[in-house]
């Protein structure tokens, strides 16, 4: 009985199919048997070249299972190739040109050569092969050039991947429930894809807070940094059986990690709010600091805030913040209220030295707001403040703005024409009825009290005397050169 003619389309290619012509149908029989796996190759792709560079471009790995599986796989072919890269792969390397010059001959015939590199390309990204080049692994990207250009071949190593057995499949779906609170896939890749997931997850949020991490006393740049080392290593690991192996081999370290990253996370979620609100209250204290000092109560609850702002590791200790707060700033309150009012009155003993100097002159209104507003707005000042080096600063600045105000009187006065002396001008002198000058304000001459002092403090009753003596050489002198002293 003859062989019935082969057409293309039959499992068979037009090559073939010519080469059947030619040879005429006594060589039929002889071809079909020599070629008897060449229907495994049902499915040929029109452009195998653009199939292989699609197929690494893609990265669902789910995907290519389906692929594996389907007719469009060659699923006949792809176990033929499976099962001979099972015997000679999975212990040593074979050159991808052994592969392609295997199946291009007896019995398979597969041709074109790139119908099998597409075979190879499918397991490679079924993750069930690896690819080499010159002793180093091939990712999906850097294998699209040697997988598409056969002078290449012989460069092209391909090595069985290794299958972790069912007890390492066990400690890392362990390891995977002891990291993130579930339990992964059973199958290996699956449960390689959920870590990869997972992993990435952790990756992205620790990448999200290293800027506020890297700000000056905020905790958790170290274990930001260790963690993205760890995980970059990690996720770089292409090939599954290295990848649960590697995580394995570090398991106690990846559940303290885990740990690190949970606090880290949480912390800057959940607990920067009362962590900053800590920072600005410290820094508004720095002022009083040594006063809050010398109340015991204060004195504890800032040595308190300090720890905790200086400790790598502050997460249990942030519901401490706010109560170690309000301690402080209740000493805080009370101690500037103390001299914020002691201020006040000095500046309002000052501003009511004013008045008298602008009845003297019958000033005009716009000079009394000029003379005083340098003074009212520091009275304004005071009364918002708490830190006790400004209060005092504001306060010095009082006597200063009181020479200002006389020197604005003075001013003013001398800048008007003589007055005409009336009957009910009382700041005036009538002399028969004639013109008079009023005389001008007496110039002021400030001095310190405390400069004049030889020692810091005054123990006895002769120091006391001598001390005074020179107060009262330096006022009489100021009031015999027609001035005003002010003590300062």
């Amino acid at each position: 009985m003859s062989t019935p003619y082969i057409k293309p389309g039959e499992g068979y290619d037009q090559v073939h199919c010519t080469q059947y012509e030619r040879w005429g149908r006594q060589d039929h029989y002889l071809i079909s048997n020599t070629y008897n796996k060449l229907p495994y190759l049902k499915v040929r792709q029109v452009d195998p070249i653009a199939e292989i560079k699609a197929v690494l471009a893609a990265d669902d790995i789910g995907q290519h299972g389906l692929t594996l599986g389907g007719e469009e796989g060659n699923p006949l072919a792809l176990m033929e190739v499976r099962e001979y890269l099972q015997i000679v792969a999975s212990q040593n390397r074979v050159l991808l040109s052994d592969i392609v010059e295997r199946f291009t001959g007896v019995p398979w015939g597969w041709k074109p050569e790139w119908e099998i590199v597409l075979l190879i390309a499918r397991l490679f990204m079924a993750g069930e092969i690896k690819l080499m080049l010159e002793g180093s692994d091939l990712d999906p990207k850097s294998a699209v050039d040697p997988l598409t250009k056969s002078v290449r071949f012989k460069q092209v190593s391909i090595l069985k991947r290794k299958t972790a057995d069912a007890t390492a499949l066990k400690r890392a779906r362990e390891l995977h429930q002891g990291l993130f609170s579930k339990l992964g896939r059973e199958e290996e890749d699956g449960l390689v894809a959920d870590f990869r997931t997972h992993l990435g997850d952790w990756q992205l949020e620790l990448k999200s807070f290293t800027h506020a991490a890297a700000v000056k006393h905020h905790p958790g740049k170290d274990v930001i940094d260790q963690a993205l080392n760890r995980l970059t290593k990690q996720l770089a690991i292409r090939n599954s059986f290295e990848f649960i192996e590697a995580l394995l081999a570090s398991k106690d370290d990846w559940l303290n990690t885990a740990e690190d990253i949970h606090d880290v996370v949480s912390f800057y979620k959940t607990q920067i709010a009362p962590w900053r609100r800590m920072l600005e209250a410290l820094e508004g204290f720095a002022d009083n600091h040594d006063a809050l000092l010398k109340d015991a109560k204060a004195a504890a609850a800032l040595a308190d805030l300090d720890a905790i702002r200086d400790n790598p590791a502050p997460y249990g200790e942030i519901s401490r913040i706010e109560p170690l707060i309000a301690t402080v700033e209740t000493v805080n309150d009370h101690i500037s209220q103390g001299k914020r009012e002691k201020a006040q009155l000095s500046i309002d003993n000052k501003i009511a030295e004013v008045p008298k100097n602008l009845d003297a002159v019958q000033a005009s209104p716009d000079l009394r707001n000029r003379a005083l507003l340098a003074l009212q707005n520091l009275k304004t000042k005071v009364a918002g403040l708490s830190s006790i080096p400004k209060i005092m600063y504001h306060q010095e600045q009082a006597g200063d703005a009181l020479d200002s105000a006389i020197a604005t009187i003075e001013a003013a006065v001398a800048s008007e024409p003589a007055k005409v002396a009336s009957p009910g001008d009382q700041a005036t002198v009538i002399t028969y009825g004639q013109p008079v000058v009023m005389p001008a304000p007496k110039p002021i001459k400030v001095i310190r009290a405390a400069d004049l002092a030889t020692q810091s403090y005054l123990e006895t009753e002769a120091e006391v005397e001598d001390y005074l003596a020179r107060l009262r050489v330096e006022l009489l002198a100021a009031i015999k050169a027609g001035q005003r002293a002010r003590i300062s």
